[in-house]
């Protein structure tokens, strides 16, 4: 999955959501909100093709939230959807014969990955996939009326996940301090090196 026709599609869509959520346009804005997930985990590998699977999410979202229920089944529905598609991401690299993700990532910035940080990241993009299941998982029963509400999970989840990512990084820089400081710009340099060697190879 290229990451460069993702953000393409991904970061206009997101700015066109912005707008739509502060002018109260709540179909338009679940309908982006679909068309935004879908961006990301489209299969195709080219602009054209994200934009396509972001289209066909948004018109099932928009049809969707036409019905019963409303844009308010639509939004309740994507934190589950996001914490599965993060789940997917994250777990489908940890099959016999890939690399996992956040192993890639690794050898994206340093270019050679040790045996010991090498079972580090996997164990790491394992911990990722459960952590995204679980929330998924209550996503689940509060869309079955058996969870907590709504805002003060997604508010939670979006907490933890920094604070597990922000957390990750110093426990790494202690476990191997010859690796150097750790941080959210070159993470995501190393993100987006992973990507381009991976369409280049």
């Amino acid at each position: 999955m290229r990451l460069a026709p993702r953000l393409a599609i991904s970061l206009p869509l997101s700015g066109l959501l912005l707008a739509a959520r502060a002018g109260g346009m709540d179909l338009a804005s679940a309908a982006l909100a679909a068309g935004l997930i879908g961006a990301m985990v489209s299969p195709a590998g080219g602009v054209a093709g994200v934009a396509a699977t972001a289209a066909l999410a948004a018109a099932g979202a928009a049809a969707w939230a036409s019905g019963p229920g409303g844009p308010a089944m639509v939004f309740a529905a994507l934190p589950l959807v996001g914490n599965l598609v993060l789940a997917w991401h994250f777990g489908r690299t940890l099959r016999p014969g890939a690399e996992p993700l956040i192993t890639r990532y690794t050898r994206a910035d340093h270019g050679e990955v040790s045996p010991a940080l090498a079972v580090y990241t996997r164990w790491l993009t394992l911990l990722w996939t459960l952590f995204f299941l679980g929330f998924a998982a209550v996503n689940l029963a509060t869309l079955a009326g058996h969870g907590p509400a709504p805002g003060p999970v997604a508010a939670l989840n979006l907490l933890l996940s920094l604070a597990f990512f922000l957390g990750e990084h110093a426990v790494r820089a202690l476990v191997f301090p010859r690796l150097g400081p750790v941080g959210l710009g070159r993470t995501l340099r190393a993100i987006w090196r992973a990507d381009v060697q991976g369409h280049a190879g």
